[in-house]
């Protein structure tokens, strides 16, 4: 159930504000993080990263421009739909607003190819899992015993998590589909690995809210999917018009406790 709650959670926070300049994870315990520390653990670490990709399969001409120059969600555009888009799965927790703020990403001058967001995080590492309970502790959503116990539930699978405010190319995706179009590439070993499994979960409205990534830490040989002498390992998913990829460098995944993916 926390799990849930946490997943849920952690979609609604999008966006910070002012990165901190220094690396939390490295310099305080988690119970001492602010918001800031949290934001930045999430999309802008080893761990987390807003990437802005292009939205091929948004029609160009759909893309309005305001007198400022920034573009105007077209009708229909999700992202135009706040909180209704990529709501929590049911049953989560609900946070005022849905804790969304307004990400439709930067979009490029008429006639181009529009951009949108997307967040990627290492779902299943220390660092992220206590980024999340430290954020529900704060909002009063979860109890500093409750967030120890789910810290110390073990992880057997590594997990990636995916999001954004215009999720269209997953729409009507099977898990099947899904697992033919994504893996995790070594940038170190060349090995290439699909998930094992898929989650995908849907919002208020039916839509698709996010979809978690369940990868093997061993392949079928045996080995380490994120051995010692890896440099990184590239997430890659293309569906639909979405190439969507970016490298988690383990060599870089790492807080006082030591290695953390």
């Amino acid at each position: 159930m926390h799990r849930r709650i946490l997943a849920t959670f952690g979609v609604l926070i999008l966006a910070g504000f002012a990165w901190a300049s220094n690396e939390p994870w490295k310099t305080k315990p988690y119970q001492q993080w602010d918001q800031h520390d949290i934001e930045q653990i999430l999309n802008n670490s080893p761990w987390g990263k807003r990437l802005i990709v292009a939205a091929s399969w948004r029609p160009a001409q759909f893309q309005n421009t305001n007198q400022s120059g920034q573009s105007q969600p077209s009708a229909g555009d999700p992202a135009s739909a706040g909180s209704q888009n990529g709501g929590p799965p049911k049953g989560a927790a609900m946070l005022p607003n849905n804790g969304r703020t307004a990400d439709t990403g930067d979009q490029p001058a008429a006639g181009m190819i529009p951009q949108t967001p997307f967040f990627i995080r290492w779902y299943s590492s220390r660092v992220m899992r206590e980024a999340l309970v430290r954020a529900s502790v704060i909002k009063g959503q979860m109890s500093e015993a409750d967030a120890a116990k789910f810290l110390a539930e073990p992880v057997t699978e590594y997990e990636v998590i995916v999001f954004g405010p215009d999720m269209t190319p997953f729409q009507a995706l099977t898990e099947d589909q899904l697992k033919s179009d994504t893996y995790l590439d070594g940038k170190q070993s060349k090995q290439r690995v699909a998930p094992d499994k898929i989650q995908i979960h849907q919002g208020s409205n039916g839509k698709t809210d996010n979809v978690v990534f369940f990868f093997p830490k061993k392949t079928a040989g045996g080995q380490d999917v994120a051995s010692a002498q890896e440099k990184g390992l590239e997430f890659v998913c293309k569906v639909n018009g979405l190439d969507l990829r970016n490298t988690f460098d383990t060599r870089k995944m790492v807080d006082e406790k030591g290695e953390d993916f």
